[in-house]
């Protein structure tokens, strides 16, 4: 198992530096590579759809979707494009592909029920608030030439850096630490757009670069996923990663108040720390052991992210 795990670790590095290295080569050869990179990421995509079962994470991953299918028509378009021209039609798409990485980021703070339905619409008007400075001025949009209008002024500015700083931030102290790569993207995408004063040959480089980095999250986060699944744990300390890394710190560090809460109330000898259960006393050697009590206590705090029968699968 250990094997086959390095072999397709691997193969995915491979995979991440080859296109990385076909971004190095130049705007022309640039799209092709970014495009494989982004079709094969549907891949780690279906894996993360399928271990969403039974969640309210799903309506995330239909954001990630969208970015993935975003990216490719960006690449496809710039394909058409001069690159001196700074391809401002696959910009303009590329901006869309990141109020998407946005939304899903922001999705996962409210991936609960009841309340998931709603707050997917509020994503969508997500995407709308972002496409106000396109569309306001009486015309400008008939009016703009080229790269005109692919720029991000205040207070957009603040509202995108607090997004994506939230989104990233949360996934930071998690196994997930793809959020890193996201981060980045989200970072290129926006020099690309607040720097209008850079050659169009420079801000194109942007949208592809800002494209490859979205694409290498998945296959990335893939990867800190079959690392988040350690042999020997007992069966809250399975349940509590599985669901640290998947929520982020935001949901998990509320989940660890309300559990130690309980704990206290109790009792009991241990408490929920960020890696697992701990006992009290610090001193303390022996291996804690958890009662039905506690397991109970955790699954009924989950209940509103992940249906009971899905918790029966966490390994």
């Amino acid at each position: 198992m250990f094997g086959g795990w390095s072999s397709s670790a691997r193969a995915v590095w491979l995979l991440i530096g080859g296109t990385g290295i076909g971004v190095g080569l130049g705007l022309e050869v640039a799209p092709l590579t970014v495009m494989l990179l982004l079709a094969t990421a549907f891949a780690p995509w279906a894996a993360a759809w399928r271990d969403a079962e039974g969640t309210a994470l799903r309506g995330a991953l239909v954001w990630g979707a969208i970015v993935l299918g975003l990216g490719i028509a960006a690449q496809v378009v710039a394909l058409t494009e001069s690159p001196a021209s700074g391809r401002p039609m696959s910009g303009r798409i590329t901006y869309v592909m990141t109020t998407a990485v946005l939304a899903g980021l922001t999705s996962v703070l409210n991936a609960r029920r009841p309340g998931d339905r709603v707050w997917a619409l509020l994503m969508a008007l997500l995407l709308v608030v972002f496409l106000i400075p396109w569309l306001e001025g009486s015309g400008r949009m008939r009016k703009a030439d080229g790269l005109a209008v692919l720029r991000l002024d205040s207070p957009w500015t603040i509202f995108y850096g607090f997004l994506a700083l939230a989104g990233t931030a949360n996934y930071l102290s998690t196994h997930f630490r793809a959020a890193v790569v996201l981060g980045l993207g989200l970072i290129v995408e926006y020099l690309g757009l607040r720097s209008t004063e850079w050659p169009p040959a420079w801000r194109a480089y942007c949208w592809t670069a800002a494209a490859w980095l979205f694409g290498a999250s998945f296959w990335t986060a893939r990867l800190g996923c079959k690392r988040s699944s350690e042999p020997g744990r007992n069966e809250i300390d399975r349940i509590w990663v599985w669901f640290r890394d998947r929520w982020g710190t935001v949901w998990a560090l509320r989940i660890a108040e309300q559990f130690n809460r309980s704990a206290a109330i109790g009792g009991w000898p241990y408490r929920l720390s960020w890696t697992g259960l701990v006992p009290v006393d610090p001193e303390s050697d022996a291996p804690v052991v958890a009662g039905d009590r506690a397991s109970a206590t955790l699954r009924g705090l989950l209940r509103r992210f992940v249906r009971p029968g899905r918790l029966d699968r966490v390994e």
